[in-house]
């Protein structure tokens, strides 16, 4: 208040003075406000002292005997005193106009007016930074002011602990970095941050009551006077996974872990990073290499851009995909670019695997014994001999392994033995049920008991060719599919998981079952 005074004070005698003239040219009075508000003002009240002269500087209102009419913002006051009037509760944030109209007793007439505004809205400052999130040494920040706060000084930074910019956290503010943008109104300044510090918050606030506007409003801090920088300069993590089932196999009594599907919408691939990154959809697109399809992205929710989403097409019936992120293109949002991510492989194959019987027993015999060869195009689990429908005999099993099975059918009576495995009773590692077998049919006669043991003497021998060749043939296979023909040990261990899954596509000694997922 004392402040306020001492303004009002100065601006006894500054006035606005309007000469008015009225029916004669030498006929004048002067109006001269002593006090009057300043243009800018954050008080709802107003008082206004004038006087009214002759040019030679004599009172023309001796004893009250002027007309006084007064008007506000255009609306009249009716008569007011001859020398002060106080105005109150006048709208805030406002211009406002005070007119004063005198007539002196002998008719002189004149006017004149008085604007100013009412300000009651503190100045404040937001502070800006394009390196929110960083990994960075040293950062700049704007400070721009809503308007002038020149007042009591002003903004000033003189050093780190002399400045309107205070800082909390591993870093301090950088003073003869003060830039002026916009005078009064605009800087930049210098932020250095902490090599220490590895993650951390820091602070940056302005400082509060520090100048004043011309109205005499005080400083505000605000929420936008205050900025969290985000300090972390840990490695940014990336996980590739899928939805795809894994399965805990055995390959060479070695334990692996494979992700096998036969269905299309399970070909879907997330990304998650352990901090939102910088790219957009498109560039971690870009960043995405498969060797079998495209990749169309999934538009859905980003979790503020640390994850996303897309789904594979067009690849063939059966394919081991290996995808890969190429992570030195992907950067977080503090500038750190991503650590590398392990590939990710899996089997598509929607094929089902075909059953082939065959026997080396005549189609016309006298043996009971009816040895049957069960092959099947790929690995399958859940075969048991009582899926295999024999009509005419009976049967038992010896298992080689999940691709091949050893089969001995005892004919039971003097007819046709029919034996067939059924579709639709075992799947292979992907879910794919399996098709029909052929029929194969073996007719059955007696023959005399010394002949009976010279033909069985002669079976062995056939039967043990018979084997030997079909896992001699099936083994040349599985190792030309693999790549690998060993001419040493056949203990090997395959680590490549792309090579696991070759292993796994072809290989015939292995166990399955459900593994529990792991997705993160």
């Amino acid at each position: 208040m004392g402040l306020l005074i001492k303004l009002l004070q100065l601006y006894v005698c500054i006035a606005v003075m309007v000469v008015g003239v009225l029916n004669s040219a030498e006929s004048t009075v002067l109006i001269r406000f002593n006090q009057a508000p300043p243009s800018q003002s954050r008080l709802s009240t107003a008082v206004f002292h004038y006087t009214v002269q002759r040019p030679d500087g004599s009172n023309a209102c001796n004893n009250n005997g002027c007309s006084i009419y007064c008007e506000l913002d255009g609306q009249t006051l009716g008569p007011c005193p001859a020398d002060i009037i106080e105005l109150k509760n006048l709208t805030a944030n406002c211009k406002h106009n005070f007119i004063l109209n005198i007539t002196t007793p002998d008719g002189v007439r004149n006017s004149t007016s008085y604007s100013w505004f009412i300000d009651t809205i503190p100045p404040t400052a937001t502070i800006f930074s394009e390196q929110t999130y960083t990994n960075a040494e040293k950062i700049a920040i704007d400070v721009t002011f809503s308007e002038a706060c020149t007042g009591q000084g002003g903004f000033v930074c003189v050093n780190s602990s002399n400045c309107d910019v205070l800082v909390n956290g591993p870093a301090l503010v950088q003073a003869n970095s003060l830039r002026t943008i916009k005078p009064n109104i605009k800087y930049s300044i210098d932020i250095i941050l902490s090599l220490t510090s590895i993650y951390a918050h820091v602070v940056i606030k302005m400082a509060d009551k520090f100048c004043t506007d011309q109205a005499g409003n005080y400083f505000m801090r605000t929420n936008g006077s205050v900025i969290i920088i985000h300090l972390d300069r840990r490695p940014v993590q990336g996980d590739l996974w899928t939805s795809i089932p894994s399965y805990m196999l055995g390959i060479n009594g070695v334990p692996r872990t494979v992700l096998a599907t036969n269905k299309p919408e399970d070909l879907e691939i997330f990304l998650d990073f352990s901090i939102p990154i910088s790219n957009s959809t498109d560039q971690i697109l870009t960043a995405l290499h498969v060797n079998s399809g495209e990749f169309v992205p999934i538009h859905c929710q980003s979790h503020g851009n640390r994850r996303f989403f897309f789904r594979l097409k067009n690849v063939s019936r059966t394919e081991i995909i290996t995808v890969e992120l190429q992570a030195a293109s992907v950067i977080g949002r503090t500038g750190t670019p991503v650590s590398p991510v392990a590939p990710l492989t899996f089997l598509y194959d929607s094929t089902e695997p075909a059953v082939g019987l065959s026997t080396n027993s005549p189609s016309v015999t006298k043996e009971s014994n009816i040895n049957v060869i069960v092959e099947f195009t790929k690995p399958v689990f859940g075969f048991e001999a009582s899926m295999v429908k024999v009509v005419g005999g009976r049967l038992t099993r010896q298992e080689l392994s999940r691709a091949l099975y050893s089969l001995t059918v005892l004919a039971v009576s003097q007819s046709v033995v029919s034996i067939i495995v059924p579709a639709a009773d075992v799947t292979d590692v992907s879910g794919n049920l399996n098709l029909a077998s052929n029929q194969l049919e073996v007719k059955h006669y007696s023959t005399p008991a010394i002949s009976l043991a010279l033909h069985s003497f002669v079976n062995v021998g056939i039967l043990a060719t018979s084997l030997a060749t079909a896992v001699l043939s099936l083994s040349l296979a599985n190792l030309g599919a693999i790549g690998t023909l060993a001419t040493g040990s056949t203990n090997i261990v395959y680590s490549g998981p792309s090579t696991n899954l070759h292993v796994i596509f072809h290989k015939l000694s292995y166990a399955k079952a459900p593994c529990k997922q792991r997705l993160s």
